[in-house]
């Protein structure tokens, strides 16, 4: 595993963008942006269609819930964190959109 300090890149965990958990447990959109229950494959996929260079870090805790081995992804900073997050929770968002229409187009189908 690279270092996680590394200049250039961010550090996003599902924590960052669920509106299940406070600001205190790490949380940083508010509630009206967040994402319910995020997981990895659903912000690297987000990150690649923003064209970010996401890279998966499995197993990787925040210092205060250390027993959450929950993962992050590092990718390239593109503006501040906080737009990054956005854009993130907005894609995730459309993402789920996307598969809940061809859910029903399929079942429209039989």
């Amino acid at each position: 595993m690279r270092g996680l300090k590394r200049p250039g890149f961010i550090i996003v965990c599902p924590h960052n963008l669920d509106s299940s958990r406070p600001r205190g447990a790490g949380r940083k959109l508010p509630i009206t942006r967040a994402v319910k229950q995020p997981n990895l494959r659903e912000i690297v996929e987000a990150a690649t269609v923003l064209g970010l260079a996401p890279e998966e870090v499995q197993k990787h805790a925040r210092p205060n819930l250390h027993w959450e081995k929950v993962g992050s992804v590092i990718m390239k900073k593109n503006g501040s964190k906080m737009a990054t997050l956005k854009a993130l929770a907005a894609e995730i968002v459309k993402a789920r959109q996307r598969a809940v229409q061809q859910t029903e187009t399929r079942k429209e189908k039989r």
